[in-house]
């Protein structure tokens, strides 16, 4: 069946469906700040208001431990027609540093054909186009070529615990037979593509004592340990300053080596150290040896220092000693690797390395997700790759990425359910950083490509 109807009505809606994603974008939903829940709650309700005024049956607020899922679905497709099953998440990472933003992050603005605000690329604006290519559908032929069931959550960017607790207990409802993972993107914003593969993650943050208070530097320095000076040695000695190898005993002894076959499918793709040296504005790269920029950033594990301060951070000088000292770290982890197992190994490693006159505490832990990869041979991505190719022109590119989405593992295991990671963000978008942004090309073409994609699916 032709799809001129649905795009003519996504055309015709254009400014409708923009301000509507302003309105979406303008909600706060920052999970990590406790002062935000009120706003969590107003981006729920908003989502599950928009899906019953788009057509979706069964809306509700499924109630977790944390923040609420917001669920919603379709499901008078022809028979044996598959069922999909949608995933976003509404929340938002803190916009913080403020002065760092050219518009207010919550204040959402277009200029140079891009849409600035904070979670417009991660994850609300992926999100709010399969929203409209389902809207689409129901529009213009008043049904869809397949079923379709939403799950939307509030806690990708803090946790993972309480999404995995509500798919288990809801197996039965969000059954389906292949998933659409909104929260992934291109290989480079010319280069449409799919992810097959994600890094787990697991963090710790930890403290260092020396001593009952800070104390006077004159009075007291080169008698008593410092405890930034400890907490300096103790992080140093986390990777060899050679190349960045982690140090910690048995970090690698789980991790799957790479094929030769997929080094020679990586060394295909159109990356060029180069360009990447100079738009992130780095002057050299820095990895383990032995391994490409892309080996080490899609199948080796990392361990990175997220976080450390101490002392006196205020204007001038303080003269003192300090007596504590701070640290976040977290780790990125790749096939076969145990997130739990890995912070056994670095709370090891560290309370074996403390300095002399320094008292570890371990103050938080996040052991956040497993690593996943996904099939790269199959029906679903397939489909998902041809619209992709007819829609933007260009032949996509399948490749993996070394964030995290906890999702996709979760429901591979719980719900044994494929993926397909078709998003529409590209890597220079400043997710998690200042002046995030998406571009409008992605913001037209996305539902276009989303709406192909099921008609395909929908005729298999």
């Amino acid at each position: 069946m032709s799809l001129e109807s649905v795009d003519s009505y996504l055309a015709e809606m254009r400014s409708q469906h923009l301000a509507s994603l302003m309105d979406l974008l303008r909600i706060p939903s920052v999970s990590a700040d406790e002062e935000r829940r009120d706003d969590i709650e107003t981006c729920a309700a908003w989502l599950k208001e928009h899906l019953e005024e788009i057509g979706a049956e069964h809306v509700q607020l499924l109630r977790t431990g944390g923040n609420p899922v917001v669920y919603g679905d379709w499901l008078h497709a022809h028979e044996g027609a598959p069922t999909v099953l949608v995933y976003g998440h509404y929340d938002v990472q803190p916009a913080e540093p403020l002065e760092l933003w050219d518009s207010p992050p919550f204040e959402p603005s277009i200029r140079n054909d891009r849409i600035y605000a904070r979670g417009v690329s991660d994850n609300k604006g992926q999100l709010y186009l399969y929203l409209k290519a389902f809207e689409a559908f129901l529009a213009t032929r008043n049904s869809l070529p397949l079923n379709v069931k939403f799950l939307l959550e509030g806690e990708e960017e803090l946790r993972a615990d309480h999404l995995l607790q509500l798919v288990t207990e809801q197996s039965a409802l969000l059954a389906a037979d292949v998933a659409a993972v909104s929260d992934a993107g291109f290989f480079e914003a010319d280069v449409p593509g799919l992810t097959t593969g994600l890094r787990g993650m697991a963090a710790l943050n930890f403290s260092l004592r020396t001593a009952n208070t800070d104390l006077h530097s004159g009075g007291f320095g080169g008698t008593v340990p410092n405890a930034l000076h400890a907490m300096a040695a103790l992080v140093s000695g986390l990777h060899s300053p050679e190349d960045g190898t982690v140090l910690v005993d048995g970090f690698y002894d789980d991790v799957k080596p790479i094929s030769a076959s997929l080094r020679d499918a990586w060394a295909l793709l159109p990356f060029d150290p180069a360009n990447y040296t100079s738009d992130i504005g780095v002057s050299v790269l820095f990895g383990e040896s032995g391994y490409s920029p892309l080996e080490r950033l899609w199948a080796r594990p990392t361990l990175e220092v997220c976080g450390l301060w101490g002392g006196y951070q205020g204007a001038g000088v303080k003269t003192i000693v300090p007596c504590e000292a701070h640290a976040k770290i977290s780790c990125r982890l790749v096939p076969d690797q145990d997130p739990y197992r890995v912070l056994d190994l670095v709370r090891k490693h560290l309370m074996q390395n403390v300095p002399p006159g320094a008292r570890l505490t371990f103050d938080y832990e996040l052991p956040g997700c497993y690593p996943v990869v996904t099939p790269t041979d199959s029906p679903a991505l397939d489909s998902a790759l041809s619209a992709l190719r007819v829609v933007y022109g260009k032949e996509p590119v399948i490749f993996r990425n070394g964030a995290s989405v906890p999702v996709v593992e979760i429901i591979q295991r719980v719900l044994k359910l494929e993926s397909v990671l078709l998003g529409f963000s590209c890597p220079d978008e400043s997710f998690h950083a200042p002046n995030e942004f998406m571009r409008l090309e992605n913001f037209d073409k996305g539902p276009r490509t989303i709406a192909r994609w099921w008609e395909d699916l929908g005729s298999r």
